[in-house]
C-alpha cells in the first residue's frame, strides 16, 4: 500500500501537541516552546515513525504511547524541513488501515436479542383493537432534495418533505461521527458466564459527554482480533500489501497479498458480534455488555469496537412527519391555509375567522399561527389576579401568564414564555399545570414535556407534592438505565419485568398529569393513545351502534393541555411528537375545551444538539416561531426595534392580545454578572432580583469592590491535541486551577459550588486531571465540564476557558461548532450560569475580534476588573476575619 500518503506526527518534548498549520496559508505556525531535544536527552521512540504496526493495546485511549505509522524509519529530526504535509486539523485522528479495514469487511453477525422493548401491538389489542382506529400514513422516502427554506407558502405543502431530508442527512452525518469514536485493539473484560452468553465491560473514553450516546439495550458491535507472538496483527502486514510476493514453489511466481486475491483477512474471526448493552456507567465511563454465542475464553479479548448509530431514535420523529402533513395538507385543501398566508401580517387588529372549515385547523394554527389565530383585546387588563396561586412567589409576569393561558383568551395558537436564564420558566409551566388541573374546568389531562430526561425529572421532583402516584406518571422509555433516575421520581415510574414500561391501558387513563421527553412522547404515540385515536376508538363503535343518529353534544378530548419546558432544545420534529398526541380529530367536530400548547424557553441560548453543524434542526419550532409576526411584530414583543417592549396605553387599542409573556426578573446572579447578557441578548430588560449573592466578595482576588466579575488576559499559545481530542492550552488549565483553589481556600463557598467550564473537550479532560492534583487541594467536587454540559444548571461561581488562542482557526471553530468565539448563544449559556463569580480567561486580541466579546471587554475594563498573567498571584489571599479586603468594610449592601 501507499505509505507515503500517511501524515507524520512530530511532538515538542513531553507534549501531546501537533503541529499547527494555518488553514489559509498552509503554513505551519510557530509554537511556543521550540521542537528541539532537551540537553542530555533523547527523545522516546513513540514520537517517530515506526516499521512496526500498533502493539495489541493500541486504541483511542492509548494512542499517545503508542506508535501510529506504518510508514518506514526516518531520519529527520522533529524539526526537520522534510516534513512539510499540511495536515487537517479537524480531520479525525489517524488509525492504521490494518485496523480501520477490518471495521468495513462482512462477516458472520451473530446477533444478541433485545430484552427492552414493549409490544405496541399487543398493547392496542387489549383496550380497543384495530377495527376502529384511523390508518397510519407511512412516511415518505427520503427526498434526495430540500432546496428551498422554512416560509409559508412552500412548507405547508412540503413539511415533511423538508423535514425528512434534513433527519435523513442528520442521521448520515451522526453515523460519520459515531464513526470517529470506534476503538482499535481495545481490551475488553469478561465479568460473567452464562450457558449461552456472557457478559463483558471495557472502558469508553468520552462516554461521561455522551461521545458517543449510548442506551441499555443498544446494540455495540465488536470484531474480535487475531495477533501474532511478536504482539502485531496476524499477517495483516502482507495481506494489505498489493506489491508482488514471490513464492518459494516451481516458477517464483509473484503473488499479491491477500486483499488482493479475495482472502480472509488473517488479522480477525471472520465474525461480528452484535452486543447488547446491559448497563451504562457515565462516571466510570464503562459499558457493560451481553454477548450471545461468545469466542472462546482461549482467544485473546481484544477488539474492534464500533458503535453504530441508533436508528430508532429518529424512527419517531420521521413517523410523525406524516400526521403533520395530512393536516396540512387537509387544511389548505379547504382554503384556510390560504386564509393564513393572505391575513399572516395582521397583528395589531384581527379580522374574524369567518365560517368553520371542514376540518379542525387546529394543528395549522399551531405550526405557522397568524393574526387570524389570535383574539383581539378592546379593554386594559386590569392589573390584580383573582386566582388563588399555589405557588406564592410567583411576580406579576409569571402570573400574567398563568391568567392569560387559563383564561386561553388569547386565540388559538401557541402560548410562548420567553425565559431568559434564571428567570423562572419552569416555575410558571408548574403552576399553569396546576391551576388547570385543580381550578379549570374539563382540564382534566395535561401532558407536560421537556427535551431532555433530568429535565423532566425536575419537572416531576417540583410537583410531585401536589398528586397521588396514581395521578402522576413519568413515563420513561424502557431502555431508560434505572441508575439515572432520581429516588424521589422513582416511585411516580411504572416499571415491569425490571423494565420502565407503559402502565395498563385504564391506569394510564387516570393519570391527570404525564410528565416524559419530548422523544419518549412517542410511547404513547405507538400505543395509539392520541386524542384522535381516543376519539375514534369511543365514537367509532357508538357510530356504528347508532349509525342513523344525529350528532353528538361536544366532544370531551382525553388530552386538554401541552407544556414544554426548555423548548428551544428541541428539535421541530421532536416537538411534534407529543404535539400530535394532544392535535384534535382531522374532522370538524365541536369540542368541549380546544387542547392548549404552551411552550417555555430561550432562543438566545444552545439550540437543538445536531451532529451536523450547518442543520436547520439546530432552529427549534420555539425559534421559529418567536420570528413569526404574529409575535415578532406584536407591539408588547421584547426587543421590538432593539427596545424594551412599551406598556400596554389605551391608545395602542384595539390589539391582537399577546399570545407570550417576557419574563424579566432574573433570581440567580449578581448585577455585575447579569448586566452584559441583558445588553447583548435580552434588549435591557432583565432585572436582577438575586439574594445572597455577595458571599464571595471578600476575597482579594476581585479587582473592584462589589463588582464579582473578571477577566485575566492570558497570552499562552493553544495546542492540538494528537488523538483527536481537540484543542488545549496548558497555562490556561493552570490559571484556571489556581483561581478554583483559590476560591475554595477561603471557605467562602464550597467546592460543589465552583465550576470550569471550556468549549474544547481536550482542555476539560486536563482540567478534571489538574484540579484532582494534590498542589491544588485534590478539588473532587469542582464540577468541570463542556460548556454545553452546563445549560439548564447554575453554580455559585464560573470559571470560563475560552482557550482558543490563534485567530486563524477562528471561523474553522464556528463552522463545527467548536469554540465560543463567534458563537453568541453559547457565550450567553457560559454567563448567565454563574450566581456569585464569575472569571474569564482569554486572550484579548482574539476575543476583541468578535462583537459580543468586544461588548464584553468594554464593560470589563472601565470599571478595571481585568488581571493580567504577571499580577495574579503578586499576594497570598488574606481574609481578615470581619470580613473586609484592604480597608473596605463588607456588609450585605456590599463594600463601604
Amino acid at each position: 500500500m501507499d505509505r507515503i500518503k500517511h501524515p507524520v506526527f512530530i511532538r515538542q518534548y513531553n507534549s501531546k501537541a501537533i503541529p499547527i498549520i494555518n488553514p489559509d496559508s498552509n503554513e505551519k505556525l510557530s509554537t511556543p516552546a521550540a521542537l528541539q531535544k532537551p540537553p542530555g536527552k533523547t527523545f522516546p521512540g513513540s514520537l517517530h515513525p515506526a516499521v512496526n504496526v500498533p502493539s495489541p493495546e493500541f486504541s483511542r485511549s492509548s494512542q499517545d504511547d503508542t506508535n501510529t505509522s506504518s510508514s518506514p524509519a526516518r531520519s529527520e529530526k522533529p524539526g526537520d524541513e522534510g516534513i512539510k504535509q499540511a495536515f487537517n486539523i479537524y480531520a479525525r485522528p489517524f488509525i492504521p488501515e490494518s485496523f480501520t479495514i477490518i471495521n468495513g469487511l462482512t462477516g458472520h453477525e451473530i446477533n444478541s436479542p433485545a430484552i427492552k422493548q414493549i409490544n405496541f401491538g399487543e398493547y392496542i389489542s387489549r383496550f380497543i383493537g384495530f377495527n376502529f382506529l384511523p390508518p397510519v400514513c407511512p412516511p415518505i422516502k427520503p427526498p434526495l432534495t430540500a432546496s428551498f427554506d422554512l416560509v409559508d407558502n412552500v412548507i405547508q405543502t412540503h413539511y415533511e418533505h423538508y423535514f425528512q431530508y434534513h433527519l435523513e442527512a442528520e442521521i448520515r452525518s451522526q453515523k460519520q461521527e459515531n464513526e470517529t469514536y470506534s476503538l482499535y485493539g481495545h481490551d475488553v473484560t469478561m465479568l460473567l458466564e452464562d450457558l449461552n452468553q456472557r457478559t463483558y465491560s471495557f472502558l469508553v473514553p468520552g462516554l461521561r459527554e455522551n461521545c458517543p450516546y449510548v442506551e441499555e439495550d443498544d446494540v455495540i458491535q465488536l470484531r474480535q482480533l487475531h495477533y501474532d507472538h511478536r504482539g502485531r496483527l496476524l499477517g495483516m502486514e502482507h495481506w494489505l500489501n498489493p506489491s508482488p510476493q514471490f513464492s518459494s514453489g516451481n516458477g517464483r511466481l509473484p503473488i499479491p497479498g491477500g486483499r488482493w486475491r479475495g482472502e480472509p483477512a488473517p488479522g480477525w474471526t471472520g465474525k461480528v458480534y452484535n452486543a447488547r448493552v446491559l448497563a451504562v456507567e457515565r462516571k466510570k465511563m464503562k459499558l457493560v455488555i451481553r454477548l450471545s454465542h461468545p469466542p472462546s475464553l482461549g482467544c485473546d479479548l481484544k477488539f474492534n469496537i464500533q458503535f453504530p448509530i441508533t436508528k430508532e431514535r429518529y424512527l419517531p420523529m420521521q413517523q410523525v412527519l406524516p400526521i403533520a402533513q395530512e393536516a396540512l395538507r387537509l387544511i389548505n385543501r379547504s382554503g384556510f391555509g390560504n386564509q393564513h398566508q393572505v391575513n399572516h401580517r395582521s397583528v395589531s387588529v384581527v379580522e374574524d375567522r369567518g365560517q368553520s372549515p371542514e376540518y379542525n385547523p387546529w394543528l395549522h394554527s399551531m405550526l405557522f399561527p397568524a393574526g387570524v389565530d389570535s383574539e383581539v383585546q378592546n379593554k386594559l387588563n386590569t392589573g390584580t389576579f383573582n386566582r388563588p396561586f399555589f405557588d406564592k412567589q410567583l411576580n406579576w409576569e409569571q402570573k400574567k401568564a398563568v391568567e392569560s393561558i387559563c383564561a386561553q383568551n388569547y386565540g388559538t395558537l401557541p402560548f410562548l414564555i420567553s425565559g431568559p436564564p434564571g428567570t423562572g420558566k419552569t416555575k410558571t409551566l408548574i403552576e399553569v399545570a396546576l391551576q388547570l388541573l385543580k381550578h379549570v374546568d374539563k382540564a382534566s389531562h395535561i401532558i407536560f414535556c421537556a427535551p431532555s430526561d433530568p429535565a423532566a425529572d425536575t419537572i416531576v421532583q417540583r410537583i410531585r407534592a401536589y398528586f397521588r402516584q396514581t395521578e402522576l406518571l413519568r413515563l420513561n422509555r424502557p431502555t431508560r438505565t434505572f441508575s439515572e433516575v432520581p429516588g424521589s421520581v422513582l416511585p411516580f415510574c411504572y416499571i415491569s419485568k425490571n423494565k420502565f414500561d407503559l402502565p395498563p391501558f385504564n391506569e394510564i387513563m387516570a393519570c391527570k398529569l404525564i410528565v416524559t421527553t419530548c422523544r419518549d412522547a412517542s410511547m404513547l404515540l405507538y400505543s395509539r393513545l392520541t386524542n384522535r385515536d381516543l376519539y375514534a376508538a369511543e365514537y367509532g363503535p357508538r357510530n356504528s351502534i347508532h349509525p342513523y343518529s344525529t350528532q353528538f353534544s361536544k366532544v370531551e378530548l382525553h388530552w386538554t393541555a401541552l407544556l414544554i419546558d426548555e423548548a428551544a432544545q428541541a428539535m421541530e420534529p421532536e416537538a411534534l411528537i407529543p404535539l400530535s398526541i394532544v392535535s384534535p380529530p382531522l374532522k370538524s367536530v365541536q369540542l368541549a375545551r380546544t387542547p392548549l400548547f404552551v411552550m417555555a424557553g430561550d432562543e438566545h441560548q444552545l439550540g437543538p444538539r445536531t451532529s451536523l453543524p450547518s442543520s436547520p434542526l439546530k432552529y427549534s419550532l420555539f425559534a421559529r416561531l418567536f420570528v413569526r409576526p404574529v409575535y415578532a411584530s406584536h407591539p408588547l414583543a421584547r426587543g421590538k426595534n432593539g427596545k424594551a417592549p412599551p406598556a400596554l396605553t389605551t391608545s395602542m387599542l384595539p390589539i391582537g392580545r399577546p399570545a407570550f409573556a417576557n419574563l424579566i426578573r432574573n433570581y440567580r446572579s449578581h448585577p455585575a454578572i447579569l448586566a452584559v447578557p441583558s445588553a447583548l441578548f435580552y434588549s435591557d430588560t432583565l432585572e436582577p432580583e438575586a439574594t445572597n449573592i455577595n458571599c464571595l466578595a471578600p476575597w482579594n482576588k476581585w479587582r473592584r469592590k462589589g463588582w464579582p466579575v473578571l477577566f485575566h488576559n492570558n497570552t499562552s499559545e493553544d495546542e492540538l491535541e494528537k488523538d483527536g481530542g481537540g484543542w488545549y492550552n496548558l497555562a490556561e488549565v493552570q490559571i484556571a486551577c489556581q483561581y478554583a483553589a483559590s476560591i475554595v481556600k477561603t471557605g467562602l463557598v464550597n467546592q460543589t459550588e465552583v465550576c470550569i467550564m471550556s468549549p474544547f473537550k481536550a482542555q476539560v479532560q486536563c482540567l478534571r486531571k489538574s484540579i484532582r492534583e494534590e498542589k491544588y487541594g485534590s478539588l473532587w467536587d469542582v464540577d468541570v465540564g463542556p460548556t454545553e454540559a452546563f445549560q439548564g444548571l447554575e453554580r455559585g461561581v464560573v470559571i470560563l476557558c475560552t482557550t482558543r488562542s490563534k485567530q486563524q482557526f477562528v471561523e474553522n471553530d464556528k463552522s463545527v461548532d467548536w469554540g465560543i468565539i463567534g458563537l453568541p448563544n453559547k457565550m450567553n449559556v457560559a454567563l448567565t450560569r454563574a450566581k456569585f463569580g464569575l472569571v474569564v480567561i482569554g486572550r484579548r486580541e482574539i476575543l476583541d475580534k468578535d462583537p459580543n466579546w468586544k461588548a464584553f471587554l468594554g464593560f470589563c475594563d472601565p470599571l478595571k476588573v481585568v488581571s493580567q498573567e504577571d499580577e495574579m498571584w503578586e499576594n497570598e489571599m488574606q481574609v481578615s476575619p470581619s470580613g473586609d479586603m484592604n480597608g473596605y468594610e463588607f456588609n450585605s449592601q456590599g463594600y463601604q
